[in-house]
């Protein structure tokens, strides 16, 4: 899925523009903050082999598994149109 920033400072801290290439982890994962600024490779399973790179801005409560991420709209729409909503991924840590 994706979120909008609306001006607000993620749970790391820093205020993103919509366009920013920014995730939010699942609150498990998330660990109070300790991969703030960490990339991330994200590939669409399904597609058209759509990837995108962000960096960890935010933490997503209401992402219910490991797999689970928000994309903010501009890496979203690096992967999939605003439309579907949601999609099925696959990430990794980039570093």
């Amino acid at each position: 899925t994706y979120y909008l920033q609306k001006g607000v400072a993620g749970a790391c801290g820093k205020v993103n523009s919509e366009e920013a290439l920014i995730i939010a982890l699942p609150s498990a994962m998330y660990a109070g903050g300790k991969h703030c600024g960490r990339k991330v490779k994200i590939t669409r399973k399904g597609g058209k082999g759509q990837t995108v790179t962000a960096t960890v801005a935010d933490e997503c409560p209401t992402c219910t598994t490991s797999t689970s991420l928000d994309l903010s709209k501009g890496a979203f729409a690096k992967i999939a149109t605003k439309e579907e909503g949601q999609v099925d991924i696959e990430w990794n840590f980039a570093n």
